[in-house]
């Protein structure tokens, strides 16, 4: 079975996977869409080559048999990884905006599209959040060097970086403005917020570089649309729940089995 495991920062610039080496990982995100995935976060912590029984044991189960094995991915019922399935509900983008219903109902609308990255407003993307990792207040500065949480009722000198991007997407058919979370928008822009933070602070040529350089790439994007009404005036929001990168060939297999459905139909 297939995992992948997403590095950030220093451990993705050191690491050398060459001889295959043995992993373990303690306090990774894990995720479920489009396949299992772990990423390992700045409060994890990876060890290569563990000197522990359960790393010799898969290890000489490597080498003895796993090495020449055939690996399939994981699936959920969700679909393949960056590829889909048939339960995944796809839609273009012009599905969406045609479709009336969607996100009218009481609990929202999921369904998947395969979507480029054609512009990110950067503009008040990140904000300082409380440090506890229970809680993602946005922090007000004092002024003083502390950071106060309105949640918590409480004062501290540090921080931590929290995104929400805006993107717009873009297929053959149209174009759809999508809000994303922290890890579908490390993932777009390539770096774990606390890195861009620092670049926002102290390089803003590195920080501006690193939204040009996530522009014109796909993904596929799980979607979840419901009608929110502010201010008596109701519109469709859509926040992406997951971004996986597309797999080619995955892709071109679901492409060609809607076709040989659209022929027999």
């Amino acid at each position: 079975m297939v995992v992948n495991l997403t590095l950030w920062g220093n451990d993705a610039q050191t690491f050398d996977g060459s001889g295959c080496p043995v992993l373990a990982v303690k306090g990774a995100k894990l995720s479920d869409f489009g396949g299992r995935s772990a990423s390992v976060l700045a409060s994890s912590q990876l060890l290569i080559n563990p000197d522990i029984k359960e790393a010799h044991l898969l290890r000489g189960w490597y080498d003895r048999d796993g090495q020449s094995s055939e690996f399939q991915t994981y699936r959920n019922e969700g679909g393949g990884a960056g590829g889909g399935g048939s339960s995944t509900n796809w839609k273009c983008f012009s599905e969406i905006k045609a479709d009336n219903s969607i996100g009218q109902g009481d609990k929202a609308d999921y369904f998947t599209s395969k979507g480029t990255v054609i512009f990110l407003r950067k503009e008040n993307c990140m904000y300082r959040a409380c440090p506890k990792d229970t809680c993602n207040k946005k922090l007000i500065d004092q002024g003083n060097g502390m950071f106060r949480c309105e949640k918590c009722n409480h004062e501290v000198p540090n921080f931590k970086w929290r995104m929400i991007l805006s993107a717009n997407l873009a297929d053959f058919s149209d174009n759809q403005w999508v809000t994303c979370f922290q890890e579908s928008a490390e993932l777009i822009l390539g770096k774990q917020a606390d890195e861009l933070g620092d670049l926002k602070d102290t390089n803003e040529a590195a920080y501006d570089q690193a939204f040009q350089d996530a522009m014109f790439k796909s993904y596929i994007f799980r979607l979840r649309a419901k009608i929110e009404t502010y201010n008596d005036e109701s519109r469709l929001k859509t926040v992406c729940v997951n971004a996986t990168p597309v797999d080619w060939a995955e892709q071109s297999r679901r492409l060609i089995e809607e076709i040989e459905k659209l022929q027999a139909s």
